[in-house]
């Protein structure tokens, strides 16, 4: 499967940074009055509505091969129903910025698993120097003096870890569903996702308890719209056009539009160091593909 760049992979790479990049923000609102099981619960949940309504629209066929469900399965509690449950979790005690260091994981571990689950994405020398530098575009953001939040917390800092390497595990998954219509294995997997949290966050968050304001319904309602519904189908068309290792360099550029967004949302500061690093972490993308352009 030959993986090509074009200027609309970029363009959908951005559209998913920004709305992954407000995610932390609204979930941190939801926070207020929800649980983390009912806010994962609420926006897949939304999500699987909206896609399921689409496929139908688009008359899409179930499909019937008993491996597509496999993998949607497995595409649900990877790519869904872990890392949602999870960072919601883990940013009740750990920062924004210590949260965004941690997620770049992803960047720096996908290539490396797609090198030996793949056939067609091998990790190159430009691949690891775009990544490095990516890395340090990020540490240009937030800071190296957010490193020392390492360790105070390491059961919610692990948490987030181990949502960032779920999400780069389900990138992988998604490449076997290629062949199957992109908005079914949106639909799909978040439905099969829904079917686990829905039950999830009844017995652990007991919703029907909660007072929530407009603010933090109206978070709910924006993350499962866009940073879920919209995001899942970007993602599945950027993983078949560009591959996961393009796909994983989304996570230096979340932190990027999380910062701004916060800003222009809550009032925060806008550092100074914001266009540079911007300016690194593009660098470091256009390092790392420089593979295509030679291949």
């Amino acid at each position: 499967m030959n993986k090509s760049l074009t200027l609309t992979s970029f363009l959908m790479l951005l559209i998913l940074a920004f709305m992954w990049g407000s995610s932390f923000t609204l979930i941190k609102i939801a926070l207020g009055s929800f649980g983390p099981s009912t806010i994962a619960a609420a926006r897949i949940t939304l999500a699987a509505i909206v896609l399921v309504g689409v496929a139908y629209i688009r008359k899409e066929t179930i499909p019937r091969d008993k491996s597509v469900w496999f993998y949607l399965l497995w595409l649900a509690i990877l790519g869904s129903a872990l890392p949602f449950f999870l960072i919601g979790w883990g940013e009740h005690h750990v920062d924004g910025g210590l949260t965004s260091v941690l997620m770049s994981i992803v960047p720096l571990t996908v290539p490396i698993m797609a090198h030996f689950f793949t056939n067609d994405e091998k990790l190159t020398p430009y691949m690891v120097m775009g990544t490095s530098i990516g890395f340090i575009g990020l540490l240009v953001l937030v800071g190296p003096s957010v490193l020392a939040g390492l360790g105070k917390d390491v059961i919610s800092q692990g948490a987030i870890v181990l949502a960032a390497l779920s999400y780069g595990s389900a990138s992988l998954v998604a490449r076997r569903l290629s062949h199957v219509p992109f908005v079914v294995v949106a639909a799909g997997s978040l439905f099969l996702a829904a079917c686990i949290m829905l039950p999830t966050a009844l017995v652990f968050d007991h919703p029907w308890t909660n007072t929530p304001t407009f603010k933090e319904i109206g978070a709910l309602i924006y993350l499962g719209l866009f940073p879920t519904a919209l995001a899942n189908i970007l993602l599945l068309q950027v993983i078949n056009k560009a591959g996961v290792s393009f796909l994983a360099l989304n996570n230096y550029l979340v932190p990027v539009f999380g910062v701004g967004i916060a800003a222009l949302t809550l009032g925060e500061t806008i550092p100074a160091e914001m266009l540079s690093s911007l300016a690194i972490i593009f660098g470091g993308i256009f390092v790392s593909n420089l593979k295509r352009k030679s291949g």
